[in-house]
Formats: structure tokens, sequence, C-alpha cells
């Protein structure tokens, strides 16, 4: 039960995250623990079925038995790791939340004209987010990646609950570092490069692409009241907000989770590389067209996923029996 290197490092980074918005003035109180701990809390019975069904499907499609994988995660053991690494999870959550939440009270300026010229100057001249509009406007695909971008809490919970239930323990303590080194550096860089997104900076260049993208177009509406909300309370008068409408464009951890699940699949489930890699590019399509992101802010989230897994390498390494076998685990018996 001595606290594993992902426990340190999540619950280092939000004792210091607390730490750091208490001295910015901020009321970082046990309220803001509540808030969130009970409906996180009360997502696990959901997040476990999810997980057991995922791997029912997967053994159905490689037709074995659950009996060994049954044996191997019903284990004393194997339950305190699943509880852990999910506790490690909210704390992550938690910390993400808060710090991408609180940018517009402590950094009153943005960083949007000098990412649009980057963009720019990167791509020899032209806007990647003006050509992807561009390109996707007037076609079926535009609602197609409304439909995909709108699906990525759903993705990330459905890989989160099938990795955590994997039969390797060092696996699932692997990927929890992999996702809290990400997400909490991704809300880290929030801060110190603070961005709101061409969908805010530069409005009017998405306004024919947004009728086509009604779900992106909603839930950017929703997040600039709560952003607008933040902005008019920094004098002191800020009553209530959402904590988990923050927003910030670099890095896109939308497309850097998608990064980081790919890479997985290509060291442990080599048959998912393709569509999680098509999944990426997609997502990062989906964040240009629909004024989400700038490009650059995709490729730093990808490049913090290549980080996050070079990191959990390093702290919460895989047992070194297992490397080998880890890209084509064996198949299981059907005794």
């Amino acid at each position: 039960m001595r606290p594993l290197p992902f426990e340190l490092f999540t619950y280092g980074a939000t004792l210091t995250a607390v730490a750091y918005l208490r001295w910015r003035g901020l009321r970082m109180d046990w309220r803001t623990v509540e808030f969130m701990a009970g409906p996180m809390l009360a997502q696990l019975p959901r997040a476990l079925a999810i997980g057991l069904v995922l791997h029912a499907v997967v053994l159905a499609l490689r037709r074995e038995r659950p009996g060994e994988w049954l044996r191997a995660v019903a284990t004393p053991a194997s339950l305190v790791v699943w509880l852990r690494v999910w506790l490690a999870t909210m704390a992550m959550t938690y910390t993400y939340s808060w710090l991408k939440v609180s940018v517009p009270l402590l950094r009153w300026s943005v960083l949007d004209p000098t990412l649009w010229q980057l963009d720019r100057f990167v791509h020899f001249g032209l806007s990647p987010s003006i050509f992807a509009a561009e390109l996707v406007a007037g076609t079926p695909v535009a609602g197609w990646l409304d439909r995909w971008y709108a699906l990525w809490l759903t993705t990330v919970t459905g890989m989160l609950a099938y990795v955590f239930l994997h039969p390797r323990l060092d696996l699932r303590r692997h990927f929890a570092f992999a996702c809290a080194a990400l997400w909490i550096t991704g809300a880290a860089l929030y801060f110190a490069l603070p961005a709101i997104g061409p969908c805010y900076a530069f409005e009017e260049l998405f306004r024919e692409v947004r009728t086509e993208m009604p779900r992106a177009a909603a839930a950017q509406a929703t997040l600039w009241e709560n952003y607008a909300r933040l902005v008019a309370g920094r004098d002191g008068s800020l009553k209530q907000f959402n904590p988990y409408l923050g927003v910030g464009a670099l890095p896109s951890l939308h497309v850097g989770a998608q990064v980081l699940f790919a890479l997985w699949a290509r060291r442990h489930a080599r048959r998912l590389f393709v569509p999680l890699a098509a999944a990426a590019a997609l997502t990062f399509l989906a964040s240009l067209a629909s004024g989400w992101h700038y490009a650059v802010d995709g490729y730093l989230g990808a490049l913090l996923a290549i980080a996050a897994l070079a990191a959990a390498d390093r702290c919460e390494p895989l047992a070194e029996a297992n490397r080998g076998a880890a890209a084509a685990p064996p198949r299981a018996s059907s005794t």
C-alpha cells in the first residue's frame, strides 16, 4: 500500500495547484473538492461496467473464454489497483479543471494574435484553420466531424475504463501516470500560454461552417458564457460558474489524448493502432474546421503525449519480463 509513482505525481501536482491558486487569492477550500468528488465517485460503477463490457467484446472477437481474464482481474490486488488508478484520475480531473477555469481570473491577456501569426508562419502563409473550415463547409464532412468531436469524452472514458481493467497491473499504473502527466502539464501550459482559440478570437471566420456543426457551436456558446462570467467577476463579484467549463487553446488535449491512446495501442494492442491513429487525425481536423484550436495547438498536444509516455516509461516502468510480450499478449486458455 505504499504510494506509487503515479500517485505521488498526481497528488503532488494537486496539492501544488491548490497551494498556488490559494496564494493567488482564489478561494480553494474543501467545497471545491466536495463539488467534484461526489459526482465522480458516483461514476465508478459505470466505469467498471464499461470496462467489463469492452473486455468482453474484445475476448469475444478473439474467440477467447473470459475465465483466465476474470481470474486475473478479480484478485484483491487487482481491485485495489483499479480503485487507486481511478482515485488518482479523479484528482487529475480536479487539478486540470480548476487550473483551466482559473486562467481568465489570473491571466488577463491572451496570445491568440500571436498564435494566429505563428500558424501562418509555420504553414508558409496559409492558415490551417481557414483552410480546414473552407474544405469541409457545404459538405457532409462538416456534420461527420461535428458528431465525432462531440464523442471525445465518450472515447476517453471508454479507453480509461478498458485499460484500467487490464490484467497487467504495471500497465495500468504506467497508463495512469501518462494520462496524469498529459492533462496536468497541459493545464499548466494554459497558464503559461493563455489563449481562447480561433472560434472566439476570430469568430467571423467560422460563421459559415458553424451552422453545419451545431454541436460545436452549442458547446462553444456554453463555454463562452462561463468564460464571460469569469471575466466579469475579476473585480471580486464572481458568485457562480462551472469549473468544468474552462476555455484554453494551447495545447489541444483533445488531440493529445487521442495521440496518447494511439501510441499506447502501438505498444500493447497493435490491432487498435490504425483506428486510434485515424481517430487522432480526425480529431485534429475537426478541431481546426470548428475553430476550437490552432494547428500548433494540436502539434503541441501530440508532443505532450509523446513526452507523457516517456515520463511514464521512466517513472512507472513496465515489468522487464513483460516488455516483449506487451505488443502481442498471449491468448487465454480455452480450458
